[in-house]
């Protein structure tokens, strides 16, 4: 087998998100207990920012499990809440489903204060609080800064550099040090302090969380690729051009779907509560359809047998990603 296509099924085999049967309550539980994308980065700030760990991740998922069952037998709250949302790309879809955790009202691990709070000094917006919330036990203010991240590697080595988006509008490097150098310093900026003090709220901590997945090349070795800044844990897929995606699969006797990007968080699971984002075809069908040129011309794919999804990844033409 490929090492790219182990390296999709070892590591994603035990999803607990699974477990739920309806797709919005599985990417809430998704966007609450999937492993985290980074690790904890070395700010260097005077207040060192908290990363969110694995260990954060299985205990906030476990602690709503009764509550997300209760979601899976009636999806009517959740579905209301995504409703409303006026802006529907996949980051800010990440952003809902962790507001509608957060503001649940049982929630033991902590309560919203705010969301999407702009920071501005002289008419002028430096940026903006993903969420303000207390953490309960502690009474701690903190201010997380979120994310959901898809990244493909292109060169050996560990540098964040070397790891792009799929439509080529990402890089890691570049979102590391967005977070590290202007998000999570908001809360201890001159403006940030203001604000939080006409809100009658002490000093906010910086908390990060980072979901997403890492596509590594087909025929990588992993331990000469992965991103010193990634959590040990991260979820993986791999990515092929077009002729090397056809050898390596076709065979394989699977059904494939061209994947939106409103699917790249969880696993497909066809069934009679999930409609298919499109209709699944073989891999020929696939290839026929997939741009075969251009800048944005990564697709993703998954692989499904008896409407199970068994691997994922990226299809890229041969000159993909192009020079410069």
């Amino acid at each position: 087998m490929v090492a790219g296509a182990q390296l999709n099924l070892a590591h994603d085999h035990a999803a607990p998100w699974l477990r739920w049967r309806y797709p919005a309550v599985r990417d809430l539980a998704w966007a609450i207990g999937s492993p985290p994308l980074l690790r904890p980065a070395r700010a260097g700030l005077d207040h060192a920012p908290r990363w969110l760990d694995q260990a954060w991740c299985d205990r906030a998922l476990a602690v709503s499990r009764d509550w997300l069952d209760a979601l899976d037998h009636d999806p009517a709250p959740l579905r209301d809440h995504l409703a409303r949302a006026r802006d529907h790309r996949l980051g800010s879809y990440f952003e809902d489903l962790l507001a509608f955790w957060l503001t649940w009202p049982d929630n033991p691990l902590y309560a919203l204060i705010a969301r999407n709070l702009p920071v501005r000094h002289e008419g002028r917006t430096l940026g903006e609080f993903d969420f303000l919330v207390r953490e309960r036990a502690s009474g701690e203010t903190q201010h997380w800064e979120v994310a959901v991240k898809f990244f493909l590697g292109v060169r050996a080595g560990g540098a964040a550099r070397h790891w792009i988006g799929p439509g080529l509008r990402d890089r890691l490097d570049l979102k590391l040090a967005r977070l590290r150098d202007h998000q999570l310093r908001l809360a201890d900026s001159p403006a940030g302090r203001d604000l939080l003090t006409s809100l009658g709220l002490p000093a906010a901590r910086p908390v990060c969380l980072v979901k997403g997945r890492l596509f590594y090349p087909a025929c990588a070795r992993e331990d000469d690729w992965t991103p010193h800044d990634a959590a040990p844990g991260h979820l993986r897929g791999w990515w092929l051009d077009h002729d090397a995606f056809r050898a390596r699969w076709a065979a394989a006797g699977l059904d494939w779907l061209h994947l939106p990007r409103a699917g790249w968080m969880t696993e497909v699971i066809l069934g009679a509560d999930e409609t298919p984002p499109a209709p699944a075809e073989d891999i020929d069908t696939l290839l026929a359809r997939l741009p075969g040129t251009g800048p944005r011309a990564a697709t993703g794919v998954v692989g499904l047998r008896d409407g199970r999804e068994v691997t994922r990844g990226f299809v890229v033409p041969p000159d993909w990603p192009p020079a410069g």
